[in-house]
């Protein structure tokens, strides 16, 4: 798909595309959320919580399926990323934290799953939106 080069930084367009995405599911879900500001704030903070558990987990479970690299080679942790199986490991663990704080916070699951619901359609209603606007873009100026 091609990338920036930013100084000594390589940022693919594909990074862009899903941040931007991200953004706009982000903005949906916030304004699907603004009648009940308690709810809005508790929701945002155990999904980026849960985003971020689930992130670290993706990008060290290298050490938890092959720890011989801490003794081998300990800094390839900081490079390597942990594959699918860190993946389905970081969003099985997403989802528990997610199940968690639903529970504890005695909300109702269909306010939770309504607006997880539209975040994930938005997200790739305008993923798919982006990367043919850009692609649409990109064949236009090369003819």
């Amino acid at each position: 798909m091609g990338a920036w080069m930013v100084g000594p930084f390589l940022i693919k367009y594909e990074w862009i595309l899903l941040l931007m995405a991200g953004l706009f599911s982000y903005f949906f879900m916030k304004s699907k959320t603004k009648s009940d500001r308690t709810f809005q704030e508790y929701f945002f903070n155990t999904i980026l919580n849960a985003v971020i558990f689930g992130f670290l987990i993706f990008k060290f479970s290298t050490v938890l399926f092959r720890p011989s690299i801490l003794f081998d080679q300990p800094l390839s942790v900081l490079y390597m990323s942990g594959g699918i199986k860190g993946i389905l490991l970081g969003l099985f663990i997403a989802i528990i934290y997610i199940s968690f704080k639903c529970y504890k916070g005695n909300w109702a699951i269909k306010s939770w799953m309504t607006v997880i619901v539209y975040g994930i359609v938005t997200f790739f209603i305008a993923l798919w939106t982006l990367r043919t606007l850009f692609f649409l873009f990109i064949r236009l100026q090369y003819e």
